[in-house]
């Protein structure tokens, strides 16, 4: 706001709304004289001119624009304070009272729920809770529900979720504190976290997951150096989760929770004192607290996870809504220094991830072939595996060589980046370099390949053997049946059913013709030219093969590479007499292993 440059960010709504206060430069709520409240909505922030001569300390908002929040007198010589209630709502303030006078509101649902507790730090004490009294306060109605206690004891309500469930903690004497959740206005005794005696509820999601911080505290004194505090979460099955500290600090603190699980607070090397999870409303933003973001079970310094964050240090995160948004307190490295602001963080989408789904011989066969085998062409399904679609162009083919970065993808298997044919966002076909005859290897995929920003799929291990052979098909059929590719060896002309596809003529082989058919994944032949090269000449297989058609041996004249290409394998034959008319299944074993039974040639009488 004009004038004031120094802002805290306190409470969050659904909708994204936010409140908090502003001041003179690096404010601390306890010795600025001038406080100014505000409310962030849509992108434009509002005074909400809250002066009645003491400290304005809005503390929660919701969707409707309400916002709630206290007046704050501290007297710094006898070290004592207390709170005044006020709730903000189109543009009026009123003064609950009642049960309400002294309360500290804390948290407001979208259906006007307001809980708070009694504010009151005696010279006697630090604690700032002591004899506190939960209330839920309803604003539309201006009627305040104090909520059961444990007997003998105060608490304090401090977080609600949508369906009224509260969160908050049992006051006890000498300052133990006791988690507790109101549902229905039943009490509810929540877990301590092994080791620490105190503990406290700060906020609870739909679900009535809680979270909040275990610690120990000498409320006697003003300075406790033994003190400690881990945020914590209150699981639905009755356990506690220590959720550890930021790296590099020794203590933390959970303000908020929402419906995915995430949980925001601070974590810092300075000790807990009276404040508790207050630190982050009445302490200046320091680089010695670091605001964090837990998820998926993972602590994580928020500071680090800014997509747009330079010059910013982030150390007090008070509130995350079911969106994902959080709002605190941080620092900004300015022209003219540091300065501390209000923030609000809004997820970004996390940048797709490319993963491999499966991985099968290019002929694509049904049921598929999964193993690979020395200069095996095999496919690559998956998402986000290029970003766009690339496929071979003379530009692309250097030294008669395949290329291993198509696109700004690679695949490698083991420690060698392999050759492409094609690049696409769901495919990649590539061809397998030198494998051994059996075992495993690797095999991932690495999108912006040759670049400081490379992401590469976690591996899979693909069996490996001598040959992997299949057959290529002019049709690819869901039953497995397939055609092969084939053709008639001296003329060229198609081999297969008539028909088989239009505007292309089929015919089908007779006894004695002269036939080529074309497959992948046939193994090692006695070709000296590197795998991944076009292959400039025939090179025969070098394991042993067998060819049938109908059941039948055939007579081979020549099975190797094909040549002016890479990864590509023939077999030349003819095909035997006292077939019957129909699809003959033809099947190639190389070095034990056959090709899959249901690929066919037509045959006709």
């Amino acid at each position: 706001m004009p004038n004031l440059p120094s802002c805290h960010a306190e409470a969050l709504s659904q909708s994204g709304n936010v409140t908090g206060y502003c001041g003179g430069s690096k404010v601390n709520l306890l010795t600025e004289p001038t406080v100014h409240g505000f409310l962030y909505s849509n992108g434009v922030i509002t005074d909400l001119n809250l002066t009645n001569g003491t400290t304005p300390l809005p503390t929660a908002v919701n969707d409707s624009g309400v916002v709630a929040g206290a007046f704050v007198k501290i007297n710094r010589e006898n070290f004592s304070g207390t709170g005044e209630p006020f709730v903000f709502q189109n543009g009026t303030v009123t003064l609950p009272t009642g049960p309400m006078n002294g309360v500290l509101p804390f948290a407001l649902n979208n259906a006007g729920q307001l809980v708070g507790g009694s504010f009151n730090v005696s010279a006697a004490s630090t604690n700032v809770f002591i004899d506190s009294t939960p209330v839920v306060y309803a604003v539309a109605k201006g009627t305040t529900t104090v909520l059961p206690t444990q007997s003998g004891t105060g608490a304090a309500a401090l977080g609600i979720n949508a369906s009224g469930t509260v969160a908050g903690a049992g006051v006890g004497e000498l300052g133990t504190f006791t988690p507790l959740l109101w549902q229905n206005g039943a009490l509810q005794t929540l877990p301590m976290l092994s080791g620490y005696k105190q503990s406290m509820a700060t906020s609870v999601n739909d679900s009535g997951v809680a979270a909040g911080f275990a610690f120990d505290l000498n409320f006697s004194v003003l300075s406790d150096p033994s003190a400690v505090s881990h945020a914590v979460l209150y699981n639905a099955d009755g356990s506690v989760t220590d959720l550890g500290v930021v790296a590099n600090t020794s203590n933390s603190m959970a303000l908020g929770i929402n419906n995915s699980g995430w949980v925001v607070g601070f974590s810092t090397n300075n000790l807990p004192d009276f404040s508790l999870g207050l630190a982050a409303s009445f302490y200046p933003a320091a680089t010695s607290y670091h605001a964090f973001l837990y998820a998926n079970g993972t602590m994580n310094d928020l500071t680090s996870l800014l997509t747009n964050g330079t010059g910013w240090t982030l150390s007090f995160a008070n509130a995350v809504n079911n969106a994902g948004q959080i709002a605190g307190t941080g620092i900004y490295l300015g022209q003219a220094g540091p300065v501390e602001h209000a923030f609000l963080l809004t997820p970004v989408p996390a940048a797709p991830v490319p993963a491999i789904t499966s991985i099968a011989g290019a002929g694509l066969s049904v049921p598929g072939v999964t193993t690979l085998s020395n200069n095996g062409l095999f496919t690559v399904f998956g998402t986000v595996l290029a970003s766009g679609t690339t496929g071979l162009s003379p530009a692309t083919i250097v030294n008669n060589q395949l290329p291993t970065n198509l696109g700004g993808t690679c695949v490698q298997g083991g420690n060698t980046k392999w050759g492409l044919f094609f690049v696409s966002p769901t495919q990649i076909n590539a061809l397998a370099a030198d494998l051994p005859a059996s075992g495993t290897v690797p095999v991932s995929v690495i999108t912006n390949c040759g670049t400081a920003n490379e992401v590469a799929t976690p591996a899979v291990n693909v069996a490996v053997a001598a040959a992997a052979p299949e057959f290529l098909y002019f049709v690819l059929n869901a039953n497995g049946q397939d055609p092969v590719a084939a053709v008639q060896s001296l003329t060229g002309a198609y081999v297969g059913p008539p028909g088989l596809v239009a505007g292309a003529t089929f015919t089908p082989a007779h006894a004695g013709d002269f036939i080529t058919a074309y497959g992948v994944g046939w193994g090692a032949t006695a070709s000296t030219e590197p795998i991944g090269t076009l292959a400039s000449s025939v090179a025969s297989l070098t394991n042993h093969y067998s060819l049938t058609l109908g059941g039948k041996p055939v007579a081979v004249s020549y099975a190797g590479l094909s040549p002016d290409s890479a990864g590509l394998y023939q077999i030349n034959f003819t095909v035997p007499s006292g077939l019957a008319a129909g699809n003959q299944p033809l099947v190639l074993t190389v070095d034990g292993i056959s090709s899959p039974a249901q690929a066919y040639i037509a045959v006709s009488e």
